[in-house]
């Protein structure tokens, strides 16, 4: 299963590419607790997706990149504080594993998009969901409209869309897919100092949008598009979570 892999089996595995060197070192920053605000701030600087992904989480009412009230990745860190950090160090290998996953596995080429700039499933979508705890604690959602889902069970299981009639045979693709995606999140997790495990899939039906944060935690909230198929990732994580 994928909390036995490091990302270098997986990075073999799925040709996934290399981690930033600028992701590594915001992760080693973060897992020290009295991690200097000034050198982490210019580390994402100098980073043009880490300071787009911290800006789209300061202003978490814009609509578009463009509405941003907060321009700066001082004022920014200011706002979101360490928690928040931690997601965009995470966050990166996480998003780069989905991308190069779906490629892949499904020949789907996903468009990461403003979160806001995606109209939201209108009704009941799948929801699969798995958890890590210990020194770090959170969880990843993954969301996906009906016909989004039975597309990819579909292709995994090399069938045509409208010959998956079975539930659980959706469920059981998305879940492993949710494993390949987070196993490299939580191998980085334990690289930074970070240790923690990861609970099995879960995969089922909602209707709801609403989100959890785990206690004194953080939320990211991203969202990626492809043909017919849109994709919701929310990341909630507390790194000085000490179960």
């Amino acid at each position: 299963m994928a909390d036995h892999l490091n990302y270098d089996d997986l990075a073999d595995k799925y040709g996934l590419d290399p981690v930033p060197a600028s992701v590594m070192r915001l992760t080693q920053l973060v897992a020290r607790q009295d991690a200097d605000l000034d050198l982490i701030a210019k580390v994402i600087a100098q980073d043009q997706s880490l300071t787009q992904r911290l800006l789209r989480a300061a202003n978490p009412r814009a609509r578009s990149d463009e509405e941003f009230a907060i321009t700066t990745v001082e004022d920014a860190l200011m706002r979101t504080g360490m928690g928040c950090v931690l997601l965009l160090a995470m966050g990166t290998p996480l998003t780069m594993a989905l991308a190069r996953t779906f490629q892949t596995m499904l020949g789907v080429k996903l468009e990461s998009v403003h979160p806001k700039a995606v109209t939201q499933f209108p009704g009941v979508h799948l929801l699969g969901t798995i958890g890590f705890s210990g020194k770090a604690e959170g969880r990843v959602y993954l969301r996906l409209s009906p016909d989004g889902a039975k597309r990819i069970a579909a292709s995994v299981l090399g069938m045509k869309p409208e010959e998956l009639t079975d539930i659980s045979e959706i469920n059981d693709s998305v879940g492993e897919l949710l494993n390949i995606v987070t196993g490299n999140f939580k191998s980085n997790l334990c690289d930074a100092g970070l240790d923690c495990r990861l609970t099995t899939p879960q995969v089922g039906r909602t209707d709801s949008f609403d989100v959890p944060t785990v206690p004194g935690g953080g939320l990211e909230r991203m969202a990626f598009r492809a043909p017919q198929i849109t994709l919701f990732v929310d990341v909630t994580v507390n790194p000085w979570s000490d179960d």
